[in-house]
């Protein structure tokens, strides 16, 4: 079965329920995953989707140094750099830190939630941006694992 990322809220490729929009009360997901690889160290999430109209990447939601024994991320996280378990978060495409949801202004999103097991912590401070966790984790990825969520605004 190997390393998965999975979520209570919706399935692989299924639709992203609306609460967790900009528009109706912007709640992150649950996200839950199995085992890591051994030797990993910590994890990092990463939440993206490409707009149709400007091949943008937008980074929806950035999490990293999770602790790979928590296994959850519970839905409706605080929008703050730090964790009580170390745990940090980095800037989304809107400005803000933390989840960012899908905004009703396109007719359907796919989002992709890339799970990464690493072999090492990152030397990054909280706030930081997608790309700036992408070039940290750069040789250190052991395996990843991805969840794609549709949106459609109603």
């Amino acid at each position: 079965m190997g390393f998965r990322i999975v979520s209570s809220a919706f399935k692989d490729k299924d639709y992203i329920p609306p609460w967790y929009s900009r528009s109706e009360g912007d709640a992150s997901p649950p996200i839950g995953w199995t085992k890591p690889p051994n030797k990993t160290v910590t994890l990092a999430l990463i939440v993206t989707c490409a707009d149709a109209d400007t091949d943008d990447v937008y980074c929806h939601w950035v999490m990293y140094n999770i602790p790979p024994k928590a296994n959850t991320i519970y839905g409706k996280q605080p929008r703050n750099n730090v964790s009580h378990d170390g745990t940090l978060q980095g800037v989304n495409s809107f400005g803000g830190v933390g989840w960012g949801g899908p905004e009703s202004n396109t007719p359907e999103q796919e989002l992709l939630f890339k799970l990464y097991a690493l072999d090492s912590k990152l030397d990054l401070p909280g706030g930081a941006s997608h790309y700036d966790v992408e070039d940290a984790m750069k040789d250190h990825i052991l395996e990843e694992t991805e969840l794609t969520g549709k949106f459609e605004s109603r």
